[in-house]
């Protein structure tokens, strides 16, 4: 038992580090747009009117669609190290590309190509997450790594109220905002060729006997190693598994809240009346929040056994209940409309548990990776329709757009408690069986309908 706590925290000191931050670039270079957008994006590219904001923060997640799988499959055939990497650069060198854009339509041929480069970075950290750790330390890992997100949130900000500052110079304050964002990616880009690991078995810096640990871990598992060879059998599988599809529609319903808080954060706090420095600066309790809510879900879903979707649907309710105060608060009451605006950060909550579920309720390599895009497919579908509920003609109130999120979350804990109560007949219909299998197949690459040993994380 010490020997295998020791392992693990040398795990985490060789990925959560570098996982971390790569996270953390990619959601900074991602989120730039909402800080920009009060600082003379929206005027001089002329996307004030109607939908066009809305769709230039949702074309990248029709990018993101495209490059989900592709980028997947990249990271299954070759070495996660060099496909991480790789993709890093050429984000890095769109997000430079950025400031040269002078119109709407340049625009978003800009951010659907971010989209569709940055696509692998999530499902390739889940992927990672799948191999390097058991069910039950998954959860609370990919927590440290989303996390990051608020982490972004905490710092950009500070940077771009700097940045925003600048006046007089040849190019506008946006403008630099991207400028600096994409050097940094760019350097960290070249890092990760030699910081990023690779496998269990190449990775450098293991003794035999920790290398003998690891493989036994996996083996508990029962879900497999990794392997390079593509099984169409089990994308079969996966595609008619309603397990798959429950942990989409838990994926886009609670995504949808990412739209109102990533996209439309500091314009909201703008209608409410605050000048363009004091919006942008409301957006550090969302960062706070964002560590809050995620590691407190991993916390939870870490120490409390299968309580994973019911921390789903709990995590619904402060939503709903935000979205409400919004709705029904008048003008005059901003403090609790701020609060409402604040409790939305609660669908990270959620989202982090549909992450720990895509990687962890599911065996098969090929499955797990078809389930690991799958599930960020489902996170590109709700942030295309988060921002597609914000036009313009509902600022600055957006009581509308509000209303649709509300329905979102409702659907989501109905979604929740139902998938939960039909893993649960599952798996005590594998209770009741007779299991003549041997231990040893937790190492083989079968899928969790194959083996029968495999139970399902509620």
């Amino acid at each position: 038992m010490r020997a295998s706590r020791k392992l693990v925290r040398k795990i985490d000191w060789k990925l959560m580090p570098v996982m971390c931050f790569t996270y953390a670039l990619q959601y900074y270079d991602k989120a730039i747009l909402s800080q920009a957008a009060i600082f003379g994006l929206r005027e001089d590219l002329k996307i004030e009117t109607g939908l066009k904001y809305s769709w230039v923060s949702l074309i990248f997640y029709f990018g993101y669609l495209v490059g989900t799988y592709p980028i997947s499959l990249l990271a299954q055939k070759y070495r996660i190290r060099v496909v991480c990497s790789v993709i890093c650069v050429l984000w890095a060198v769109v997000i430079l590309c950025t400031p040269a854009c002078t119109s709407y339509a340049g625009l978003l041929v800009n951010r659907f190509f971010l989209g569709l480069i940055e696509a692998g970075v999530s499902p390739i950290c889940m992927l990672v997450v799948g191999l390097w750790y058991t069910h039950s330390e998954q959860v609370l890992r990919s927590s440290f790594w989303y996390s990051c997100s608020g982490g972004s949130l905490l710092i950009s900000p500070l940077i771009n109220y700097g940045l925003g500052s600048i006046t007089g110079g040849p190019l506008s304050p946006w403008q630099y905002m991207y400028l600096i964002a994409g050097a940094a990616t760019f350097g960290w880009g070249i890092a990760l060729w030699w910081l990023f690991p690779d496998n269990v078995q190449e990775t450098p810096g293991f003794t035999p006997e920790e290398r003998q640990l690891l493989l036994y871990r996996l083996e508990s598992n029962n879900s497999g190693t990794e392997n390079k060879e593509f099984k169409p059998g089990q994308l079969k599988e996966a595609m008619s598994d309603y397990q798959f599809w429950a942990i989409m529609v838990l994926s886009i319903t609670s995504s949808s809240g990412s739209g109102a808080i990533t996209t439309f954060g500091s314009i909201i706090f703008y209608g409410m009346g605050f000048d363009t420095f004091t919006s942008l600066l409301m957006n550090l309790p969302i960062g706070a929040l964002a560590f809050i809510c995620i590691l407190g879900s991993g916390y939870l879903g870490r120490n409390f056994p299968n309580a994973r979707l019911y921390i789903i649907a709990a995590s619904c309710l402060p939503v709903i209940l935000g979205c409400a105060l919004l709705w029904k608060l008048p003008t005059s009451m901003q403090t609790g409309r701020i609060v409402g605006f604040y409790l939305i950060n609660f669908f990270s909550s959620a989202w982090v548990q549909c992450i720990g579920l895509g990687t962890s309720n599911v065996a098969g390599h090929t499955k797990k990776t078809v389930y690991a895009a799958g599930t960020f497919i489902g996170y590109s579908i709700g942030n295309i329709v988060g921002p597609l509920m914000f036009d313009a003609r509902y600022a600055p109130r957006y009581d509308k757009s509000f209303i649709g999120l509300m329905i979102c979350f409702v659907v989501c804990f109905c979604t929740s408690l139902l998938l939960r109560q039909a893993l649960a007949v599952e798996n005590r219909s594998r209770d009741r069986e007779f299991l003549g299998q041997s231990r040893g197949e937790g190492l083989e690459d079968m899928t969790d309908k194959d083996n029968r040993h495999f139970r399902y994380n509620l």
